[in-house]
């Protein structure tokens, strides 16, 4: 990116990072040729990464890649969020020794950037650095054709209190945005301000499965997709709930889903106890209690922050 595209982006979040803390609360190598003893299937995986003109290095990719077991989509996948998380964002982490080795947890964070894009970074910010994988409850209109293969692949799973307690009882990770819709939802001029959190049922989960909560921070997300407005019922007959409308999308179409080069820091607080029961009392406490821990970590993160890009 040129200095002078860097400055025009910069210009579109003049005067943001003055105000941020006190508003916290609330040309590429060709392509490989297939090897000639590459089974058909991997020919026909190596098209379709040439088709999206990125580059396959097959001694560079995981063991589970490599023996042909993951999609096509999730090799494209990530090819594309690799650097989006290393190079775009820059990605700093910390706290990830707060990651238990093993066993089942709550990883809890607060979202934002109309793309919800927040929540694979927080993936890759584990796999980068822990031994976990994380599974996402997702809202159901992800899960609708042509998205809801692909959501299965990305280990993102509907939302509802009965699936985020099977995934527990089966020792996962399991991530929660309480948030939600209103989350990703918000615009510019409410960044990093908390939403609701709802009914507490992250609280509950912890408490009948016994299961530390992991309260995660993230910033950066907010100037990725800076949110201007959102169009409610536009997108009602594809079950989307608005269309968001940014700096560049929907102006400059498919371009416009390119994210700002924002500097993105995830941390991952220390371990929170789970609720003495799953008492509304105990869980909208314990929720309370996540929600501050979260509202502090935002404004030392921005206070710390010397630049958005």
């Amino acid at each position: 990116m040129t200095s002078t595209s860097r400055t025009s982006i910069k210009e579109i979040f003049n005067g943001l990072s003055n105000q941020e803390a006190s508003q916290a609360d609330g040309q590429e190598e060709a392509p490989q040729a297939v090897a000639s003893h590459a089974s058909p299937t991997q020919k026909q995986e190596e098209i379709t990464i040439r088709a999206f003109g990125l580059r396959y290095d097959m001694e560079n990719l995981p063991n589970h890649v490599v023996s042909g077991t993951a999609p096509v989509y999730e090799r494209v996948l990530d090819q594309i969020l690799d650097p989006i998380y290393r190079d775009w964002f820059r990605t700093q982490v910390i706290g990830s020794e707060n990651i238990p080795a093993e066993g089942a947890a709550l990883i809890v964070g607060n979202h934002a950037g109309a793309f919800a894009i927040d929540a694979l970074m927080v993936v890759r910010a584990l796999e980068k650095n822990s031994t976990r994988s994380l599974h996402l409850l997702g809202a159901d209109f992800l899960f609708q054709d042509p998205l809801r293969e692909f959501m299965a692949h990305l280990n993102v799973h509907p939302a509802s209190f009965d699936s985020a307690n099977e995934l527990l009882q089966a020792g996962h990770l399991v991530g929660v945005w309480p948030e939600g819709v209103n989350g990703v939802g918000k615009t510019i001029a409410h960044r990093y301000q908390l939403q609701g959190f709802g009914r507490a049922g992250f609280a509950r989960l912890a408490a009948l499965n016994g299961v530390p909560i992991i309260p995660t921070a993230v910033i950066g997300s907010e100037e990725a997709y800076p949110l201007i407005a959102r169009v409610e019922g536009l997108l009602d007959w594809a079950g989307f709930p608005y269309l968001p409308v940014t700096p560049t999308f929907p102006a400059l179409g498919p371009l416009g889903l390119i994210p700002f080069p924002s500097r993105w820091t995830i941390s991952f607080g220390t371990p929170i106890a789970p609720p003495k029961s799953d008492s509304p009392v105990d869980a909208f406490a314990c929720s309370d209690h996540v929600r501050g821990e979260l509202t502090q970590t935002i404004r030392e993160l921005l206070s710390q922050r010397s630049s958005i890009f």
